[in-house]
C-alpha cells in the first residue's frame, strides 16, 4: 500500500539531517507518483473527510493533503499551480521534499530567513539570489524550512512533496512589488490571503478527472 511505502521510507528519518531526507524522498517520491499509486492516494483522499478538508486554493496554486501523520507530523501533498505569478518569496514552517510531475518552475533561493532578512519590520527588498534553478519533469529538491525562496512556476506545472514535522508556527512571505513583509500562521480557520479558499468535494471529482487526462493518475 502507498501509505506503508512512504511511512517505512521515513520510520527512522532525521529530519534535522537533510541528505537523510533526500535520500529517503527519491527513493519514494517516484514510486509514489505511479499513475495507478497516485490515483489509489487522491482516491483515499477524497474518501477520508479529513484529508478532503485539506485541499485548498491560493492565489498562484492548489494543495491536497494526500497523508497526514499527526503524530509523526509526516504529510504528503499535491501541488497543482495556475496561471497567476506573483513577485514574492517565502520560507516554511516545515522542511521539505519536492518531485516535479509535469510542467516546471523556476525556482530562485536566497538564504536562511535569519541570515537575509532578520528583523520582520524591515522592508522586503529583493536580495541578490544565492541559486537559480529549472526545475524541470522527474527533478527532486529538499529544502529546510528556515530558507527563503521564491517559485515561478509554468501554467500546469503538478509537483509532489513530502513534508515533515513542522518546526514553526508560522512563516514569512515577503511581497517584493509592495516591499512589505506579512506573516501566515499554520493551522488559521479563516482565510489569510487573498482568492484562499477550500476546494469542495465536486471540484475534487472534476480536477481528478483532469489528471488522469494527463496520464498523472489512473
Amino acid at each position: 500500500m502507498s501509505i506503508d511505502i512512504l511511512t517505512k521510507a521515513f520510520d527512522e528519518v532525521d529530519w534535522r539531517q537533510l541528505e537523510q531526507v533526500h535520500e529517503a524522498a527519491s527513493a519514494v517520491l517516484p514510486v509514489l507518483a505511479e499513475p495507478a499509486e497516485l490515483g489509489r492516494l487522491w482516491d483515499r483522499m477524497e474518501g477520508d473527510d479529513r484529508l478532503a478538508a485539506g485541499a485548498e486554493a491560493f492565489n498562484t496554486f492548489q494543495k491536497f493533503v494526500l497523508h497526514d501523520d499527526r503524530d509523526t507530523g509526516l504529510r504528503l501533498r499535491l501541488h497543482i499551480f495556475g496561471e497567476e505569478m506573483v513577485e514574492e518569496a517565502h520560507n516554511h514552517r516545515a522542511s521539505f521534499s519536492s518531485l516535479i510531475l509535469r510542467g516546471s518552475y523556476r525556482h530562485v533561493l536566497y538564504g536562511n530567513v535569519e541570515d537575509v532578512w532578520g528583523d520582520e519590520s524591515r522592508p522586503a527588498e529583493a536580495p541578490d539570489p544565492r541559486f537559480v534553478q529549472e526545475q524541470l519533469p522527474g527533478s527532486s529538491y529538499t529544502l529546510h524550512n528556515a530558507f527563503v525562496h521564491a517559485v515561478y512556476a509554468n501554467p500546469g506545472t503538478v509537483s509532489l512533496v513530502i513534508q515533515g514535522p513542522r518546526d514553526r508556527s508560522s512563516f514569512r512571505i515577503y511581497d517584493f512589488v509592495q516591499g512589505t513583509t506579512r506573516t501566515r500562521v499554520g493551522g488559521a480557520k479563516a482565510a489569510q490571503e487573498p482568492g484562499e479558499r477550500k476546494i469542495g468535494r465536486s471540484e475534487l471529482g472534476t480536477l481528478r478527472t483532469e489528471l488522469a487526462e494527463l496520464g498523472l493518475l489512473v
